[in-house]
């Protein structure tokens, strides 16, 4: 049978007015069907506003959804901030839809920590990982605290490219936060969330029309072997991407900036520490004194491995030093205590195993913000720090990523030390021949740098003298005839010098 047109649109309209009673009748609203939808003008990038409509549209910058938040709208005074608070106490924030507000008033400024604190670094060797942000949706989901300044860009069509590195995560010394414990603390007023923990490292993020040619690397991170070619420019930046590499990047002030949070919100419930507290003292009750012998017991475990520390730096084993080293930060997490922190006392031992281990630059890096903290009046000028890193790298900076004038004063050092305690005769020609291949490469640093200045004179007699003392004299006139005409360009008979001053090596000499 062939219905006409109206009585098609007839038999439609009642079907859809009896679904209508029949969710009525259980108890549901009718539904109502509106002859169109209107979803309202379609963005400049193509986008429709149909998602706005949608929950989860509506709860796009919604905080419960995103507690993993990257921090690309902090400049370098808002991660000085935060590492300033997070040195010594647990960082509360108010995070609500798509913006983030550190309450740096929410601390108990008299006894550091009260509300809890932060355990050392756990350190990874990561790798540079990439984000994408192509619309809106992308944006909200993966960068949520960029909506304020990006929202505009993405929704007119512009697309996102970020790079980061994760070099270590710190987290909280509680697990949870407690509005009744918030609630004594007048500057907590307005708290909603606690930073758990937090991801250091770096990030870069600029807009992808700044990238010329296909990305296969990284645009700005250590793997960037097209970096170059690319003429991108970060538009944000968090830490120096290019900086972080591999087991190296803890060691590299510049990969230790915060980069991403993990946010916890406050808790309603009591605090089990303030239930522990009214608990009687029993020799198995897990109330606040047994804590604290418990703190006691890592504190002396923490000594135990520093002392062990020390003695592997004596061996000259900067590996097994940086491994005991690590398992005393991970004992006593003070801030003040840790080794990777410039403040600590520990922070020297560290830069000398850094060193030895073959990380120069990372040795000296962390000597010299070692050694700005903890020079006395009179004693911090550039100049004289500068005198401090370099007796430390004349006696520790053994590898190879140095520069030339590092090695070449750990190569004097060295030949030095063998004027005093026996060495073999391997050891000597070895620091013989560095000294004397880096010396013409090495300019003075001034008018008062005797040690370059002077070096071909030091050269000639302490090779000369560590050969002797090794017992092999062939090798020590060989070190004085060459350093002298090679070096000091001597053009007279130095044998009969060489036989006065090594007489015990007179044989040795034409």
């Amino acid at each position: 049978m062939t219905l006409s047109l109206h009585a098609k649109r007839g038999a439609r309209l009642a079907i859809a007015s009896a679904f209508g009673l029949a969710l009525a009748a259980c108890g549901s609203a009718p539904l109502v069907m509106p002859a169109t939808t209107t979803v309202g003008p379609e963005r400049a990038s193509g986008q429709s506003h149909l998602m706005d409509k949608t929950f989860a549209g509506q709860n796009a910058c919604n905080a419960k959804n995103h507690d993993r938040p990257f921090v690309v709208e902090w400049d370098a005074t808002d991660s000085a901030q935060f590492e300033s608070l997070a040195g010594s106490d647990v960082v509360f924030v108010r995070y609500e839809g798509c913006k983030l507000q550190v309450i740096d008033s929410c601390k108990n400024d008299s006894v550091k920590g009260t509300l809890g604190a932060y355990r050392p670094v756990v350190w990874t060797s990561g790798s540079v990982e990439k984000v994408d942000i192509a619309d809106e949706g992308e944006l909200v989901a993966k960068l949520p605290l960029g909506v304020a300044s990006l929202g505009g860009r993405v929704s007119s069509g512009e697309k996102f490219h970020m790079e980061y590195f994760v070099s270590g995560t710190r987290t909280a010394t509680r697990a949870a936060a407690y509005k009744a414990d918030l609630a004594k603390v007048p500057g907590c007023r307005g708290v909603t969330h606690f930073v758990y923990a937090y991801a250091l490292g770096a990030f870069a993020l600029g807009s992808a029309k700044n990238i010329s040619g296909e990305v296969k690397g990284s645009v700005w991170g250590a793997e960037a072997g097209v970096a170059k070619k690319h003429t991108a420019a970060a538009e944000k930046n968090g830490g120096l991407l290019s900086s972080c590499r591999g087991v190296s990047a803890k060691e590299v002030e510049t990969c230790k900036a915060p980069i991403r949070l993990t946010l916890r919100e406050i808790d309603d419930a009591e605090n089990p520490d303030a239930v522990a507290s009214r608990a009687p003292e029993t020799a198995t009750a897990a109330n606040l004194a047994g804590r604290v012998n418990d703190r006691m017991n890592l504190n002396e475990k923490a000594q135990e491995h520093f002392n062990s520390a020390k003695v592997k730096l004596g061996a000259h084993d900067g590996l097994g030093c940086i491994a005991e080293l690590d398992k005393a930060d991970q004992a006593d997490p003070r801030p003040n205590v840790v080794s990777t922190s410039p403040t600590s006392w520990g922070a020297t031992t560290r830069a000398q195993c850094l060193m030895l281990s073959g990380r120069c630059s990372a040795g000296k890096e962390l000597q010299r913000k070692a050694s700005e903290n903890h020079a006395t009046p009179g004693f911090s000028s550039p100049e004289v720090v500068d005198k401090l890193v370099e007796s430390l790298v004349a006696q520790s900076c053994s590898g190879s990523d140095g520069t030339d004038r590092d090695r070449l004063l750990y190569a004097l050092a060295r030949l030095q030390e063998g004027t005093s305690s026996k060495k073999d005769a391997a050891f000597c020609k070895k620091h013989y021949d560095t000294a004397t291949a880096l010396l013409p490469k090495v300019p003075p640093a001034d008018d008062q740098d005797y040690l370059v200045k002077g070096g071909a004179m030091s050269i000639r007699e302490n090779a000369s003298r560590c050969s002797a003392k090794a017992g092999d004299c062939a090798q020590a006139w060989a070190a004085y005839r060459d350093a002298s005409s090679r070096l000091m360009k001597a053009n007279y008979d130095y044998t009969g010098e060489f036989k006065r001053l090594f007489s015990t090596c007179a044989s040795a000499a034409p």
